[in-house]
């Protein structure tokens, strides 16, 4: 176990979370000076930046690599898992909830390519039990203004996401699947699924994404299964 820890690369992590920790301050910061009226989403998504640039910095430093990437093992499920939910929650809710939707996604996007498609992959070498339960800590810790939140179901919350975000990604590789589960919880905060038509589209959605990833399979070329490969 003790070689395990040893092929961790610390010094990228580290790098990463100092960037991640310190933007997410900033943003907070700016965010009680400059108090936004309505919707600011420039505001919203600036809070999400610091997984995203800390991960690439972290990357471009150590030349580390990641296994994940933007759309995984199928590009058109990608494009699908975030293109159906918006269209479905535009036509339920207008223009303004579509934008609210996809605003989610991409701010799922931000955090998700730093939790997921780097820190993740640098601890995957570890127990599941393990690596889930130091992003766990990581990311709770990064939130900050924890004063604002109910701390042990927040806790678990992410505890929860942490192994059901990390099994997504571990599965289809996509870091935009990852986004779209991480997007949809934010979503659900605006308060749509008190209407009965929006609870019912939500659980469409979730049970579309499940469907495609899980149980739909590219075409075959009859060739490839000829020769015994799937490409």
């Amino acid at each position: 176990m003790r070689s395990v820890y040893k092929n961790i690369h610390w010094g990228a992590i580290v790098t990463f979370y100092i960037i991640a920790l310190t933007l997410r301050l900033i943003t907070i910061v700016l965010g009680n000076k400059y108090p936004s009226h309505g919707v600011n989403y420039a505001l919203e998504l600036s809070t999400g930046l610091g997984p995203i640039i800390g991960a690439l910095v972290a990357m471009a430093i150590f030349k580390r690599k990641t296994e994940y990437t933007i759309t995984g093992k199928s590009v058109w499920k990608s494009i699908a898992t975030i293109a159906v939910p918006c269209l479905v929650f535009g036509i339920i809710g207008g223009l303004d909830t579509a934008v609210i939707c996809f605003m989610a996604f991409v701010y799922g996007l931000l955090e998700e390519y730093g939790w997921r498609g780097f820190l993740q992959n640098e601890l995957k070498g570890l127990p599941v039990w393990q690596y889930v339960l130091i992003i766990t800590v990581m990311w709770f810790l990064w939130h900050l203004d924890l004063n604002a939140r109910n701390i042990l179901p927040f806790f678990l919350l992410l505890l929860f996401a942490s192994w059901g975000i990390g099994k997504v990604v571990t599965d289809t590789h996509s870091l935009l699947f990852c986004a779209a589960f991480h997007g949809i919880v934010n979503f659900s905060k605006h308060g749509q699924l008190a209407d009965t038509t929006f609870l019912v589209a939500f659980i469409c959605v979730i049970v579309f994404w499940i469907v495609i990833w899980y149980f739909v399979d590219k075409p075959t070329n009859d060739k490839n299964v000829a020769a015994g490969t799937d490409k």
